[in-house]
C-alpha cells in the first residue's frame, strides 16, 4: 500500500499547518483512490492509499 508522509512546519505560530497539509494531500489523494487512511504521530502525518485497487464486492444483507 503506497503512503504519503506529511511533516509539520516548524514554525510555532502556524500549529494547525500539519492538519492543512494533510487535508490538501487527502484531496488530492482521494481524487485518485476511494480510500486513504490517515495516521497521525508527533508532528508527522502518513496517508495511506489504494492505488487503482478495486473493492471488495458488498457483503450480501441479512433478512
Amino acid at each position: 500500500m503506497p503512503v504519503v508522509r506529511v511533516r509539520a512546519s516548524k514554525s510555532p505560530s502556524k500549529s494547525d499547518s500539519l492538519v492543512r497539509k494533510v487535508t490538501a494531500a487527502t484531496c488530492d489523494l482521494l481524487a485518485m483512490s476511494d480510500r486513504v487512511l490517515v495516521v497521525y504521530g508527533k508532528e508527522t502525518a502518513s496517508l495511506y492509499y489504494d492505488e487503482g485497487a478495486e473493492l471488495p464486492p458488498p457483503l450480501p444483507r441479512a433478512s
